[in-house]
């Protein structure tokens, strides 16, 4: 009765995995070490930062001015 069961290819189980070699530690600090000194590298100082405005400014047609308010707004 072959009929009545599906017929289902199931495929091989994957190999073993290969157990993973010893940690180089040293090669592993080198490495990040020098993923440290790039990341310096890129870095600026606060004299090169762009402040577009103070904080707590409120963005308002006489803000800038001082003045009374305008027709114009």
């Amino acid at each position: 009765m072959s009929f009545l069961k599906p017929k289902v290819y199931v495929p091989p189980p994957p190999p073993v995995p290969e157990e993973p070699a010893q940690a180089d530690y040293e090669k592993a600090a080198a490495m990040a070490g020098e993923a440290e000194t790039q990341e310096r590298k890129k870095r600026r100082g606060r004299g090169s930062t762009i402040v577009a405005g103070q904080l707590g400014e409120t963005s308002t047609s006489m803000g800038g001015t001082g003045g009374t308010p305008t027709l114009l707004g």
